[in-house]
């Protein structure tokens, strides 16, 4: 915890009474002039907060912005060590691989509320407008680069887990959608820096719609949180999708994709479902049937001479 972040905690916990700004100096062991100016970097961010005669600071309201200083009293994993960001960044991944790359440890956040430059896998942009919780955390698994593929889905599963704690049902849709009542809810991008033998990290980045945008239209085949759970804030969903993401990323790490494995199926979109795969050249590289997947979280697709294909990566169209 920061002293903003202990400032910001005296304060809820002073609720209506209030609390001096000399009371909440000698309780952190700083001057009155540091506690007034957290105050004022509080209000700057979002945070209503009155200054009564008589009582000292008031907190009246908190923004609805997956801020660190909101996610993290809502997190019930010790694994996310240091939450940053919270507004608006050009994209969470860059901030998160910034981090990586000058040694920040496994469990590093990045928080947006906004991203100007957001992206998806094949290089697609993810529109990240106002009512999303976007974020990309730092992993440093012990694993060969190879065994990485199956991560993107580890992440998805977690986000489905932790939207499951908030009423949510939503399906998987491989190798890295999260789909609730056929709409797209959430994304899922990993990038990662390898030697030939070991990964130096992976950054997973998640976009997910938490409710419509207040000032544009439903985007296109999107999905929102609020469509089943109205009062879940951003924090609130930035918070469930990290405990969701730690407590699988755990298990993956400790017994591969194979002790996931029926889970994911079990809230697989595409059991049964005719389906194309397509390389990043537009190869069509299988067509058929979707099995389910393998131990190793390859995507199985059964044609119709009955032969099965086990998809490493692709871009899956439905066949209708």
């Amino acid at each position: 915890m920061t002293t903003r972040s202990d400032v910001l905690a005296a304060l809820r916990e002073a609720g209506a009474s209030g609390i001096s700004g000399e009371a909440v100096a000698g309780r952190l062991g700083v001057s009155r002039v540091a506690v007034g100016k957290h105050v004022a970097a509080l209000r700057e961010a979002g945070y209503e907060i009155e200054a009564v005669l008589g009582s000292g600071y008031q907190l009246l309201s908190a923004p609805d912005l997956p801020l660190p200083s909101e996610v993290e009293p809502l997190l019930h994993s010790t694994m996310w060590s240091a939450l940053s960001g919270g507004g608006e960044t050009g994209s969470t991944n860059d901030d998160a691989r910034s981090l990586a790359r000058g040694g920040a440890p496994e469990g590093s956040v990045v928080l947006a509320a906004r991203q100007s430059a957001g992206r998806g896998r094949l290089g697609r942009t993810w529109t990240s407008l106002d009512g999303g919780a976007y974020l990309s955390v730092v992993l440093r698994p012990a694993v060969a680069p190879v065994e990485v593929a199956s991560l993107a889905l580890v992440v998805a599963l977690g986000v489905v887990r932790g939207l499951e704690s908030l009423g949510a049902h939503p399906l998987l849709k491989w190798p890295n959608d999260v789909l609730l009542g056929g709409g797209k809810l959430a994304g899922i991008l990993l990038e990662m820096s390898a030697e030939s033998d070991a990964v130096e990290w992976v950054i997973a980045g998640v976009g997910l719609n938490v409710r419509p945008p207040a000032n544009a239209p439903r985007a296109p085949g999107a999905a929102y949180l609020a469509d089943v759970a109205q009062h879940v804030g951003l924090a609130q969903a930035a918070a469930a999708e990290l405990d969701g993401i730690a407590e699988a990323y755990a298990q993956w790490c400790h017994g591969g994709f194979s002790a996931l494995r029926s889970e994911y199926e079990a809230r697989f979109a595409l059991t049964g479902r005719q389906v194309r795969v397509s390389d990043l050249t537009g190869a069509v590289r299988a067509a058929g049937e979707v099995t389910g997947v393998d131990e190793g979280g390859r995507l199985l697709v059964r044609a119709e001479d009955g032969g099965i294909t086990q998809v490493v990566a692709g871009e899956v169209t439905l066949r209708e």
